[in-house]
């Protein structure tokens, strides 16, 4: 038991190991290119010695790959192709230091080296991340993309499983436990494969969700180490976790039709805002071009933390992130105003401001998706949101806004999202929210909102 905990302590380190030849290796073809040349000649001496070291840390990494890889976690055609690209890699370095006296020999072994690090770095990407990892950055299926589920037509003759269930499992958990990767032995890319579970047994228990590891494992807290999926990774949202628990709770089956199972109100609202769902919100980017946003502006804003990225390629448009801040100086704040025509997504989580200064928002009138989450909004400051006749997609879970200073909202005419969990809104409030918003997709977290003593309220049996 301690010798296999060893090996795999030992083999955890390949990650970080298998970088080493590679820059030992390339750094070393950069030399022996420029040596050809008359004015580096002299560094022709020391090629081989990075063949030297680029092939004794290959075979470090050959170690610590095969210590790793005999967890048994991984699809066994790929991490042998892996495995053998790599031992190839670690014998063609020998080769350069054993010959590196003959400079057409080398550049035979250079050429090689190029050839079989690109494929073993391939294999090692999709045993990492999963099919086609290189090839997403063209796909536009990009980490940093906002996908949604696909809209459905209607959602009541959908499958369950197959239309519902299924995406959820296939952006949350097929990177770790698919074909290419099995994380603790589990697949979830296959009905079949769901029912057989792990190397710990049955993940899905039908008929009960909290005793299927599925489930389990999605509602544990964040910092717990077994909670799924892992800190870092898109997370199972509330609505997509309450589908998930119905469709367990309701037999797990994978043929039956969204319509043959029972429905509470809640989980009838969320299959019918899968109909309204857009595919992507970046397929709302404007379609008219912007000039470059001003540099010093940027440069101010990442200065102080603020994280400045393009929306898409090719594209001026803009995503400002403050995660890490939760007080602006005006200057900040000014600079940000300044990126008024290219700002389209806008996140400002636990975001404490003046009233005066909320109101500056008003000014980014391009606006698709901001999220001011445990914020100090106040509710005479939301009326200037007013203004953001583009929002798409708004988030003021925790926030202290009530339902009377939400309806100053109701003239916005994008608005498709709105996440109010956590605030003051009321059942009287969510209602008349719904009626004013038709076109409006309202979260409210577990579908739980605050009860007035005046409500009726109807205790309903799952």
């Amino acid at each position: 038991m301690f010798l296999f905990a060893f090996s795999d302590f030992i083999g955890r380190f390949h990650p970080l190991l298998v970088h080493l030849p590679i820059g030992i290796l390339l750094f070393t073809i950069v030399l022996q290119w420029l040596s050809t040349k008359e004015k580096w000649a002299a560094l022709q001496s020391v090629i081989p010695l990075g063949y030297l070291l680029g092939a004794a840390s290959a075979i470090v990494s050959c170690i610590t790959g095969y210590l790793l890889g005999s967890a048994g976690e991984y699809d066994e055609t790929v991490l042998n192709l892996h495995q053998w690209m790599g031992i190839l890699t670690a014998f063609t370095a020998i080769a350069g230091y054993l010959f590196s006296h003959n400079q057409q020999n080398l550049k035979y072994i250079a050429f090689s080296i190029l050839v079989l690090v690109s494929i073993t770095g391939h294999l090692g990407g999709t045993l990492t991340h999963g099919e086609g990892y290189l090839t997403k950055a063209f796909s536009g299926a990009g980490a940093d993309s906002v996908a949604t589920k696909k809209a459905l037509t209607n959602a009541q003759d959908a499958l369950v499983y197959a239309d519902v269930i299924e995406p959820i499992l296939k952006e949350k958990c097929y990177s770790c436990h698919a074909a290419s990767k099995q994380k603790g032995g589990l697949r979830l890319d296959n009905p079949d494969w769901v029912l057989k579970g792990g190397k710990n047994g049955a993940v899905l228990k039908p008929g009960n969700a909290l005793g299927s590891e599925l489930y389990h494992r999605v509602i544990l807290d964040p910092i717990e180490e077994k909670h799924m999926p892992p800190k870092g990774r898109p997370q199972v949202s509330e609505k997509e976790r309450i589908l998930l628990e119905w469709w367990i709770a309701e037999g797990g089956d994978f043929k039956k039709q969204c319509k043959q199972l029972e429905q509470s109100p809640a989980i009838k609202q969320a299959l019918s805002s899968l109909e309204q769902q857009q595919a992507k919100l970046d397929t709302d980017l404007p379609k008219e071009e912007v000039p470059e946003a001003p540099m010093t502006s940027i440069n101010l804003l990442r200065s102080k933390g603020v994280t400045i990225l393009p929306i898409a390629q090719n594209s001026h448009y803009l995503s400002a992130n403050f995660v890490n801040l939760t007080q602006l100086e005006a200057v900040v704040l000014d600079a940000l105003t300044s990126l008024k025509q290219q700002l389209l997504w806008l996140k400002m989580p636990k975001m404490q401001m003046a009233g005066a200064d909320w109101k500056k928002l008003s000014a980014l009138t391009n606006l698709r998706k901001l999220d001011l989450s445990y914020s100090n909004l106040d509710q005479e400051s939301i009326a200037s949101l007013s203004a953001l006749k583009q929002l798409v997609y708004l988030n003021l879970v925790g926030t202290k806004i009530n339902g009377t200073a939400m309806m100053s909202l109701k003239d916005l005419p994008a608005l498709r999202e709105l996440y109010l969990s956590g605030t003051k809104i009321t059942s009287a409030d969510f209602e008349a929210l719904k009626k004013a918003l038709v076109k409006t997709t309202i979260d409210t977290g577990g579908y739980q909102v605050a009860t007035l003593a005046t409500d009726t309220t109807k205790v309903m049996k799952r």
